[in-house]
């Protein structure tokens, strides 16, 4: 019993400081919706949207907690549309599948290329939990916390990808170039 409890405790301490639940709670409410409002994304009739967790190895437990969040959030559903989310490490991206939102953990610069790469034709919105690194990395969003939560959008990404949010979302919003 108390090694049953040692381990809970190191689990979620473990968890607590890699991730800000908070954060990480407010990124997935919010950057799912944001992705539907690309014009060319959204899935015809009720298809499902797909989404992708991207994670190191050493983070399982969180993208596992990641599409309970999801699920939770949402109710399984966006704009009417079932959601489908799955968890992949990075080492194991690769084009050969479509998604709508590819939504990566905390990586390294060449884990992030990988998730740009990874896009490949489906033309998915790409965001990531370190609003740091999405300058270089060819990822198109994320969220950070100050005084509210502050949409922050890659410039060159945007271009690149000819991604076409409304102006309001992009007057709102923070621009990287």
């Amino acid at each position: 019993m108390k090694t049953l409890l040692l381990l809970l405790i190191t689990t979620t301490l473990s968890w607590g400081v890699s991730y800000d639940p908070f954060l990480l709670d407010t990124q997935l409410s919010l950057l799912p919706k944001i992705a539907m409002l690309e014009k060319n994304l959204l899935p015809q009739g009720k298809s499902p949207i797909k989404i992708l967790i991207a994670y190191d190895n050493g983070d399982i437990d969180t993208a596992e907690s990641c599409v309970k969040i999801l699920m939770t959030k949402f109710n399984g559903h966006i704009n009417a549309h079932p959601i489908v989310a799955t968890i992949l490490p990075f080492d194991k991206l690769d084009n050969s599948a479509s998604y709508h939102l590819i939504y990566a953990l905390k990586a390294s610069l060449t884990q992030l290329k990988k998730v740009h790469n990874a896009v490949g034709s489906s033309g998915a919105v790409t965001a990531l939990y370190d609003a740091d690194k999405l300058g270089d990395d060819g990822l198109l969003l994320s969220i950070q916390m100050e005084r509210a939560p502050v949409i922050m959008i890659n410039a060159r990404a945007l271009r690149e990808n000819r991604f076409s949010f409304p102006d309001s979302l992009l007057e709102i919003a923070r621009i990287i170039q």
